[in-house]
């Protein structure tokens, strides 16, 4: 009896819920994701043979009309009907390898969609009769490629069905290609209700940039950089003329770009700022760039926040939209002050001053034994000028903090290693097979040359201490250099987390023309350990201080871990 009232109730509560209002989110929402569904499993629609926007463009208009479940659902039946095929080939895959964690297709439930529709949404979601027009991977590399990508046509973000346009078709490549999607904060599905929403009510220009860096600011993913005039202009468009790094709560003056107007305000290099606008380093930091970076971590967002670099040439935690913003400092004498400092439209750049700086020479003696090498600027002729000489050395200090422009992992490795060995494992997206992946996949020119292992049998490798330096700039090609680096039989690493995003980038241009990259394979040391968002390994953590700041640290610290070693 009990069990009879229960399936009368189920009924009638589907019966009730189907004749409800169905809000304005939820009916995008499912919209978008079967438009989304069909254009990466459909045998036809991932061949390109339908205008896959247009066809988003005209179900939008006809969703407007909707009221409840019932009328959704027979839309969306209506809808797939249209792309009926007898072309779907389910296919099961099997193999130790696949990576299951970004499977995700929990949204098909019969609950919302009835028997019928959830029958077609999962025979269409097993079919592997998949094309590759609207996502490739390339047979040299397997990376992904959205090269047909192009845009939207006369995009216009003040149009609803524009805006949702863009929403789900970036939503939907992440959804079903972005192999790293597993390690994000918030589950992707669980992020779409607040995004539909908020790209429903972006009705102007700044509204519409802010939640579109909002959505990929989600992507939780340190390659992720992306800019935006109309944010610059906003809310930047005011300019220190100095910049910092942030150490602990605070921000240490390391660089300052105009003396004059620095020395106006009684700022020097050394100063410490300990509150923005009587907030915390840490809470100002989040609350202004938190929505605006996707970053891999928190270190890496302090970078994002703090430093002075090509994409960023201002220091934004301390850029503003008016022009001066009230600050504590302690001084270098120990003095706590409360100022206003001033912020400068244009570049008043002129004359520079730094707060300690290494020697320019790409490599030099720390000490008659100990030899330090920027890997930045050197090459591989001077590198094998540098193993020559310092063969019989105790130690040997690699500094990673930067971004390695001419030399390679094997460049490397051919000094480093007694042999020849693995020193990443990386996870693959499969083609034409949507949200599965390949765990320690092998690179498609593994037999003329593997990518993943590096060295040679070499009795005359370096034999010293080897200390790598990194820190929140180590990253992308860097971090997958260093990867190879401590793979060295003596190799000590030293720093604090870095970007976490070691591999390829792949680009994805948006319908409004914006272009974003992510982090399109995943990145793992052979004992298993994940860098992607994690970072190096770090072996010793530098501890900064911002007060009595020393540019020198690292190098001191890894002078003191080699004079160890050799005790």
């Amino acid at each position: 009896m009990r069990r009879i009232f229960f399936c009368l109730f189920f009924l009638v509560s589907v019966n009730l819920f189907s004749q409800t209002n169905l809000p304005e989110v939820q009916k995008y929402k499912q919209a978008g994701l079967v438009w989304g569904l069909l254009k990466y499993h459909h045998p036809e629609i991932s061949k390109g043979k339908y205008n896959w926007d247009l066809e988003f463009i005209t179900l939008f208009d006809k969703v407007v009309a909707v009221k409840n479940q019932d009328e959704m659902n027979d839309l969306l039946l209506g809808f797939i009907s249209k792309y009926k095929t007898d072309k779907l080939k389910p296919k099961i895959l099997n193999s130790e390898k696949v990576f299951l964690k970004n499977v995700d297709y929990d949204w098909i439930d019969s609950a919302v969609f009835g028997a019928e529709l959830v029958k077609n949404f999962i025979e269409i979601k097993n079919n592997r009769n998949i094309n590759n027009y609207y996502v490739s991977t390339s047979k040299m590399s397997r990376m992904l490629s959205f090269e047909n990508e192009k845009g939207f046509k006369d995009f216009d973000y003040a149009m609803k069905s524009h805006r949702m346009l863009l929403l789900f078709n970036f939503w939907n490549a992440i959804q079903y290609w972005d192999v790293n999607k597993y390690l994000m904060d918030t589950k992707w599905s669980d992020n779409l209700d607040a995004l539909t929403q908020e790209f429903l009510s972006a009705d102007t220009k700044l509204k519409f940039e802010l939640v579109k860096l909002k959505l990929i600011s989600k992507l939780d993913d340190s390659h992720s950089v992306t800019l935006s005039v109309d944010v610059g202009n906003s809310f930047f468009s005011y300019k220190p003329v100095f910049s910092g790094k942030i150490l602990n709560d605070s921000i240490v003056i390391d660089k300052i770009k105009n003396k004059n107007l620095a020395k106006k305000d009684g700022i020097e290099l050394g100063d410490v700022i300990v509150k923005i606008e009587n907030k915390n380093i840490s809470t100002y930091l989040n609350e202004k760039c938190t929505n605006l970076f996707s970053v891999s971590n928190l270190n890496y967002l302090k970078r994002r926040g703090s430093h002075d670099e090509v994409w960023f040439v201002y220091n934004l935690l301390l850029s503003n939209n008016k022009d001066s913003i009230n600050v504590d400092v302690v001084t270098r004498k120990g003095i706590r002050e409360n100022k206003y400092i001033h912020l400068h439209k244009g570049n008043h750049f002129t004359d520079f001053e730094t707060l300690g700086s290494l020697k320019k020479e790409k490599w030099f003696y720390v000490q008659p034994n100990i030899a330090y090498v920027n890997l930045e600027q050197i090459t591989k002729k001077e590198l094998d000028l540098v193993f020559k000489q310092v063969a019989n050395t105790k130690g040997l200090i690699l500094d990673l903090r930067n971004y390695p422009k001419s030399v390679s992992n094997n460049d490397l490795a051919k000094y480093l290693y007694p042999e020849r060995k693995e020193f990443i494992k990386v996870l693959f997206p499969i083609e034409n097979n949507p949200s599965y992946g390949e765990y320690d996949g092998e690179a498609p020119l593994k037999l003329i040359m593997n990518p993943f292992n590096a060295g040679s049998s070499n009795s005359n490798y370096y034999k010293g201490k080897v200390v790598l330096l990194v820190d929140r700039t180590t990253q992308s090609k860097a971090e997958y250099i260093g990867m190879a680096i401590q793979q060295a039989p003596d190799c000590t690493t030293l720093g604090e987390q870095t970007a976490g995003s070691p591999l390829n980038i792949v680009n994805y241009m948006m319908s409004d023309k914006t272009n974003v990259n992510f982090t399109g394979l995943g990145g793992f040391y052979p004992s298993g350990e994940g860098v992607q968002r994690n970072g190096l390994h770090i072996d010793h953590y530098i501890n900064e201080s911002a007060k009595n700041y020393d540019p020198e640290l690292y190098i001191k610290e890894a002078i003191r871990l080699i004079e160890k070693s050799s005790i």
